[in-house]
């Protein structure tokens, strides 16, 4: 077993065991759909940040997206609307949207329309959407995944398929918690990557030039 693969299947039982304790982290009555899928609105704004940068800042940020720009030229830079000009806009909106929610105890997208425009259609369709849209997403999560386990020498779909079955059943357990636990560590792991990054390879090209 190489090293790159040891390391990864520490982590990976370690992030599964912090995904299972996440269920008793500040928690309350996680039968409750706002303590399961807001953590009961108790994150701040620490946890919050780092939710953000486990969420949006990943390899897919620093580490795909500049490799399309590279090999394709412009078209990559469709993500740059969503990965930094998005939050000039949120700014303005979600502040307002937050306190809202939080006097009205909404959840999800859904329950703010039904509550603002009295359309439980409407609302549905807003739910659905936001279903169909996820997706695609997911469906990119697990081609990624599929490529780091085969670059590990891991292949076929079963070692894929018992990774997302993990992931799946501590969310289900944890709700929230979980990726907010697990934001954590994915962040720091991804900001020693930079680092070193910007240390190794320059040293191991002869320099920044």
């Amino acid at each position: 077993m190489n090293a790159a693969l040891i390391v990864f299947v520490v982590l990976f039982a370690g992030v599964t065991v912090l995904g299972f304790y996440a269920s008793r982290w500040r928690a309350g009555d996680m039968s409750q759909l706002s303590e399961w899928g807001l953590g009961g609105r108790r994150f701040g704004a620490i946890i919050t940040w780092f939710m953000l940068g486990g969420d949006l800042y990943t390899a897919y940020t620093f580490v795909a997206v500049p490799a399309l720009i590279f090999a394709g030229g412009a078209v990559g830079f469709f993500a740059v609307p969503y990965a930094a000009i998005a939050y000039i806009v949120m700014y303005f909106a979600f502040p307002r949207l937050w306190s809202v929610a939080q006097a009205k105890g909404y959840v999800t997208g859904a329950d703010f329309v039904r509550g603002r425009f009295g359309s439980r259609s409407l609302a549905l369709a807003i739910a659905l959407t936001g279903i169909v849209a996820t997706m695609p997403y997911i469906a990119l999560q697990l081609v990624g995944m599929e490529v780091v386990l085969a670059g590990l020498g891991i292949h076929g779909e079963w070692p894929l398929i018992i990774a997302f079955v993990i992931l799946a059943a501590y969310t289900y357990a944890s709700g929230i918690r979980a990726p907010a636990m697990i934001a954590v560590v994915k962040d720091i792991l991804i900001y020693a990557t930079v680092i070193a990054a910007i240390i190794v390879i320059p040293a191991e090209l002869d320099g920044y030039a």
